[in-house]
């Protein structure tokens, strides 16, 4: 494992939350809302890995949220009985559509140079048509061995949860230690470095594209099998809030450094927070106040120690 200290920070602030928030907040350590908050965490968590995969590469990726609503639309639609009624089916159309749409996004941004920013954006603007005309209200129907598979616990812990949480860890531990992840970081640190040390920058960015997609899918099939059905608006909150948690877990902007540990431990404590102005009874304008100061510091208090740092190394 790679911890840094800007990996390190929030996982300490997940630890701290959780205690205060468990003596502190009624109702916060009862086994319901435990339960619960993991729930709620899982879509966070996979768009979140997926957002800094591709911000490490110093990219961005605006269409996960839009990508999580397509594989829930097309799964509804897939399983419905009224149609093909097809699981497996369902679980194809989603994986083909997770990977064109990673695909296009990597091959605007390496073969046409267009700005992550604006390339995403586009594909963004795309989805959220498509969805519409797939699916103008929420609709279709998930199968019922798929609810229930998705609905497994063990004990009183979700499994999804436990699955999901020890995936995203060979994940962290797999761009920790191979070829892969070295490459992603020095692609985001310098290209022209990167490509004289013998490394492909497009392969490398058409690569974090599309599992920034990938895991945006599992997000939507996860949201999908707990409400049964397809919507064309659920994602819409993950496109900024994948951002918040890879910058709460101490990534770099600009591309070079971050650690999937660190977006783990960045979507737990928005997660928490949400979670805790729930019980709290504060109403939803002031939980996105508190969340976009929370999101404000954690950016300036990174901006000063990022830009130090890269000035540094640019200069020595």
């Amino acid at each position: 494992m790679t911890f840094s200290r800007r990996t390190v920070g929030p996982i300490v602030l997940v630890v701290v939350g959780v205690l205060l928030a468990w003596f502190l907040v009624p109702r916060f350590g009862t086994r319901i809302n435990i339960g619960y908050f993991l729930l709620q965490s899982v879509p966070l968590l996979l768009t979140a890995v997926g957002q800094t995969l591709v911000i490490i590469t110093a990219g961005i990726d605006l269409s996960v949220g839009a990508m999580v609503a397509l594989s829930g639309i097309i799964a509804a639609l897939l399983m419905d009985p009224s149609g093909p009624g097809s699981v497996p089916l369902a679980l194809a159309g989603c994986l083909g559509a997770a990977l064109a749409v990673g695909l296009t996004n990597g091959l605007l941004v390496v073969r046409y140079n267009l700005p992550p920013f604006l390339a995403t954006l586009g594909m963004t603007f795309f989805l959220a048509g498509l969805n519409l005309y797939l699916m103008p209200v929420p609709g279709g129907k998930i199968a019922e061995s798929f609810q229930d598979a998705a609905a497994t616990r063990w004990g009183y812990v979700p499994a999804t949860v436990v699955v999901t949480l020890i995936f995203l860890a060979l994940i962290a531990v797999f761009i920790d230690r191979s070829r892969f992840g070295l490459r992603l970081r020095a692609v985001g640190w310098n290209e022209k470095s990167a490509r004289l040390a013998g490394v492909s920058p497009g392969k490398v960015k058409i690569a974090a594209y599309i599992c920034s997609a990938l895991l945006a899918m599992l997000a939507g099939l996860f949201i999908a099998s707990r409400t049964g059905s397809g919507d064309p608006l659920v994602g819409n909150t993950y496109q900024l809030s994948s951002i918040s948690a890879a910058v709460l877990g101490g990534i770099d902007l600009f591309g070079g450094r971050g650690t999937i540990w660190g977006a783990i431990a960045g979507a737990l404590v928005l997660a928490m927070i949400g979670n805790v102005l729930n019980l709290l009874g504060v109403v939803a304008y002031w939980q996105w106040i508190v969340q976009g100061l929370v999101l404000l510091v954690a950016v300036a208090l990174y901006a000063v120690q990022f830009g130090r740092k890269r000035q540094q190394a640019r200069l020595a």
